[in-house]
């Protein structure tokens, strides 16, 4: 029987960053840790689940696996990374957090052009959903999950004892995740694939989405053959 694939929504992105995406469920994590966001998870979760994060979303995913790794088949990674954040992030998040609640909206713009690549930022339909998308999540839940993720622990000494098959997948141009880290990622699981996208920023499954789509098949047909 196939298990289900949850997948688990970066910072300020909703159920609509998977549009189209070949998984089975999706939650926006909510909480005031990473830590209590994957316990929030876990208690809807089944007893057998692949997962799949996206930026934040697989910062929960890590701590998921530590958790219940008796519970996991398969793990995937998109534009995420393992490392805790460093002195100069969790700054950065600050000063994000910050303008959040000074002025949303013009972070909002900012945000949604440094989240895509350059070649995606020139098609204004895909920069105006990004947009709306941000404006939905509001500062309030921004700055949440921005707190949240600046106390993340390091979790890259998991990786090796992550069982089944795995996907590292991210974008070449991304300006939010350094792609090399997705390289380290691949290099440390025991079962994965890596896949980078060129001319693709922090969104893949919205900025080349035929090519993610492929990605996650091709990972979910490896699950189904375990």
């Amino acid at each position: 029987m196939t298990v289900p694939v949850i997948a688990i929504c970066g910072i300020a992105t909703d159920e609509a960053s998977w549009q189209g995406m070949p998984v089975d469920r999706i939650f926006v994590p909510r909480g005031a840790s990473v830590e209590a966001m994957a316990e929030a998870i876990l208690a809807d979760l089944p007893d057998r689940f692949a997962l799949c994060g996206h930026s934040m979303g697989g910062y929960v995913a890590l701590e998921l696996a530590a958790r219940v790794p008796e519970r996991l088949t398969g793990f995937a990674m998109l534009s995420s990374a393992c490392t805790a954040d460093s002195d100069e992030a969790r700054a950065g998040r600050q000063a994000a957090i910050m303008q959040a609640r000074d002025d949303f909206g013009l972070l909002a713009d900012r945000l949604a052009r440094a989240m895509l690549s350059r070649t995606s930022r020139a098609d204004a339909e895909l920069l105006a959903d990004i947009h709306a998308m941000l404006l939905r999540c509001g500062a309030g839940r921004f700055a949440e999950q921005q707190a949240a993720a600046s106390t993340r622990v390091d979790r890259c000494g998991l990786l090796a004892g992550i069982a089944g098959p795995a996907l590292v997948l991210a974008g070449e141009d991304d300006a939010i995740v350094a792609p090399d880290r997705s390289r380290d990622m691949a290099a440390a699981l025991p079962d994965a694939v890596l896949h980078m996208i060129p001319a693709c920023g922090h969104v893949p499954q919205r900025e080349a989405p035929e090519a993610t789509h492929a990605a996650l098949m091709t990972w979910r047909d490896r699950l189904d053959t375990r």
